[in-house]
């Protein structure tokens, strides 16, 4: 009995033993399973805590960049920070979104705590590329439509029409220059011969003068002033020598004196004679050799002339034009105005020009003729010499004459057979229209000498003004520091000179024109920053009225009473394209650049107005006088209406800052315009874009407290931080930065 019942109690015993294991195990179980989800809490919280205060520094830099200066914005479409604290108003944001709420019974799951917070502004708008940023940004999508509509497609009809005349202009213009030389050059070969023959002039008087057939004896005592004078005294001198010699010694010799004064005479024109001939060998060798190098020139210039009809046609200025052309922009009449046709059939005309080889070796040919007849003359007059004091001198002195006159007829005295005469003749035949070219050009001079009274007077005139001098120097100073803020070389604007001649004012003007389309086939092909910059200037910035100019164009005088029109605030736009920090200089310098742009395309037209004159330099002549005075009177038109019509083969408005448009393409400085265009806004604005930030980069350091295990906190970080987590204690620290840029 007693060893049953202490049998049940053993087995008691070790139940409840084994109650007690288990208890134990399913605590440590409980927690460790507590601790598990204990640590997923914190890491849930930590992992929430993250998220957000990403959204919160994004938020608070937001809400500073969205304190932009207003005026910049709504005056000039630019985004820059204004003028508030930034720190403050990321402090208060930041404040505000971590306050907890009004309750006191509140649970928070995620108490955020802010540990510290910073806040930088950077980028400044004064800078190139951040200011050019913002314009590209502004004007990305009207500047190429605008651009397209309003520009190109006016200007694409006349392309071809203008390539052609630019084309033209280009190689007439050096043919013009050529073609003069050339005839100049030849002008002196014939001179040189000329003189050549006129030189023998003075010797033919030596030898006989008058000229003869014949001599007839004369007897001693007369003058003997030439060869013919001693051949034609010779006979009686002879026969007075013999009368005397046969006399006796003893007998007076009644002609002593008579024979004496004789020889010493035929010694004096003998001696004359070989002196003269002596010079006059010598300057027939360098009259002629003159003359030879003289036409070798004129061979050389009309090779030089050749050259440059052959290079007209791979002209690379003129690319542009035909990108234009070829370019299928919306909206445009694919059209061609004009006749380029007819225009290029002109410069096929220059050919006309060029003098063929047969003449060149023709003239050639005669200087050695002349060097010839000139040798035969040397050779009669050194037979003469010899015969001086003969028995020979009067067939030597005929023959030294005849021969002498025959030179002076063909070289020396005007006549029918005066060969540099008649190929005087033969050039000027060539040369027709030469005399009615010269006279165009005279007109065209005095023409463009009334054009540029305008302009000189323009640029010519003082403003009294001290509030607009003021404003100029201090929009100066202004230009300065921007330019130096980009760490740039300053620069003075200089006017580009006036072309005085009419045929440099025409070829300016095209390359003016050929610079314009070839611009406009660039911004067609893709380039877009140059293009953004000057349609943001002609948008935001204010043109020069050009009707003000009316009176002037009438009445230069009258410019003095315009120099209160001349404020900074009415030529904005002149300004940015030119630079002139003076109140004249850019309105001066557009008024110049329009009428040059005027007499490009009245050029062109002009062409076609004259292509029936047949030969190619007079008909450019006629073409530059007909673009300057179309221009002139355009001018008038455009002062007057401030529009003009681009051509009379294509009937369109072109307003006077359509004109500025294309002229800021054409003064392609892009970093300058960039410095005039903040002097600007910072001289109407009050306000330096150089202090002004576009790029804003905070950040903030928060915390949580750890809920959990604060005494394995450090560990949790190993685990789920990111390499900038920090804890310290109980505390996770974790850093977020944002940027933000307008």
């Amino acid at each position: 009995m007693t060893i049953k019942r202490g049998g049940r109690k053993g087995w008691g015993g070790l139940r409840g033993s084994s109650d007690g294991a288990v208890s134990i195990f399913l605590i440590i179980a409980l927690s460790m399973v507590f601790i598990f989800v204990a640590v997923f809490i914190d890491y849930a919280r930590v992992a929430a805590m993250k998220v957000q205060s990403e959204r919160l520094v994004r938020a608070a830099v937001r809400s500073v960049m969205s304190s932009y200066d207003p005026q910049l914005q709504q005056e000039y479409g630019m985004f820059a920070y204004g003028e508030s604290s930034g720190d403050y108003i990321m402090g208060k944001m930041l404040k505000d979104s971590l306050s907890p709420g009004e309750r006191g019974d509140a649970f928070r799951l995620l108490p955020l705590e802010l540990d510290s917070s910073g806040l930088s502004i950077q980028h400044p708008l004064g800078k190139y590329d951040i200011f050019n940023r913002q314009i590209s940004e502004d004007m990305k999508y009207k500047a190429p439509i605008d651009f397209t509509l309003e520009l190109v497609n006016k200007y694409k009809p006349l392309s071809q029409s203008m390539k052609e005349a630019s084309n033209a202009v280009d190689v007439l213009k050096k043919l013009r220059k050529l073609y003069d030389k050339r005839e100049e050059a030849l002008d002196d070969m014939l001179e040189k011969q000329r003189k050549a023959g006129k030189s023998v002039e003075s010797l033919s008087k030596l030898i006989m003068h008058p000229p003869g057939t014949s001599i007839t004896d004369d007897s001693l005592g007369g003058a003997v002033h030439t060869a013919a004078d001693a051949a034609a005294q010779y006979n009686d001198y002879l026969l007075k020598s013999q009368e005397d010699a046969s006399r006796a010694s003893d007998e007076e010799k009644l002609y002593t004196f008579l024979i004496a004064s004789y020889l010493r005479d035929v010694s004096s024109v003998s001696s004359d004679l070989a002196s003269k001939s002596g010079k006059l060998q010598k300057e027939q060798d360098k009259l002629l050799k003159e003359a030879d190098e003289r036409l070798e020139e004129a061979r050389s210039i009309n090779e030089e002339m050749k050259q440059v009809i052959k290079d007209a046609e791979a002209r690379s200025e003129t690319e542009g034009y035909d990108q234009v052309t070829n370019n299928h922009s919306p909206g445009a009449d694919n059209s061609s105005a004009g006749d380029a046709e007819m225009i290029q059939a002109i410069r096929g005309q220059a050919e006309k020009l060029i003098h063929t080889d047969e003449l060149l070796n023709g003239l050639k040919n005669e200087i050695a003729i002349q060097q010839t007849r000139w040798g035969q003359v040397n050779e009669r007059i050194a037979s003469l010499l010899s015969s001086m004091g003969g028995s020979g001198m009067k067939g030597t002195t005929l023959r030294a004459s005849s021969s002498t006159q025959d030179y002076l007829r063909k070289y020396g005295v005007s006549g029918s057979e005066n060969i540099p005469e008649r190929e005087l003749a033969m050039l000027e035949q060539f040369r027709s229209s030469d005399k009615e070219r010269k006279e165009t050009e005279k007109k065209a001079q005095m023409k463009l000498k009334e054009a540029y009274k305008v302009i000189d007077a323009i640029s010519g005139s003082n403003t009294q003004n001290q509030e607009i001098l003021d404003q100029f120097r201090e929009l100066q100073r202004y230009y300065d520091d921007s330019v130096a803020f980009n760490n740039e070389q300053p620069s003075v604007s200089k006017r580009t000179a006036r072309e005085r001649d009419p045929y440099e004012a025409g070829k300016s003007s095209m390359n003016d024109m050929d610079n314009a389309y070839g611009s406009m086939g660039n911004v067609l092909t893709g380039i877009r920053d140059e293009l953004f910059q000057n349609e943001y200037a002609v948008h935001y910035f204010q043109h020069f009225d050009i009707t003000q100019l009316e009176k002037v164009v009438k009445d230069p005088g009258s410019v003095k009473d315009l120099s209160d029109e001349f404020a900074v605030s009415k030529q904005e736009v002149e300004y940015i394209l030119y630079g002139f920090h003076h109140p004249a200089g850019n309105i001066a310098a557009a008024y110049g650049e329009i009428f040059a742009s005027r007499l490009a395309i009245r050029t062109m037209e002009g062409f076609v107005v004259n292509s029936k004159m047949g030969n190619p330099l007079l008909i450019l002549a006629a073409a530059i006088l007909y673009g300057i005075e179309q221009a002139i009177l355009d001018m008038l038109h455009l002062c007057q209406k401030g529009s003009i019509q681009l051509s009379k083969y294509v009937p369109v408005e072109i307003t006077y800052r359509d004109h500025l448009r294309m002229f800021l393409f054409i003064h392609s400085n892009n970093d300058k315009k960039l410095s005039r265009m903040l002097a600007l806004i910072r001289l109407n604005t009050g306000v330096n874009p150089a202090d002004r930030g576009t790029y804003a980069s905070s950040e903030i350091v928060t915390g949580i407290r750890l809920w959990f295990l604060p005494g394995i906190s450090k560990a949790i970080g190993t685990i789920i931080g990111d390499g900038t987590d920090q804890v310290e204690g109980n505390r996770y620290l974790i850093t977020r930065r944002a940027d933000f840029s307008y």
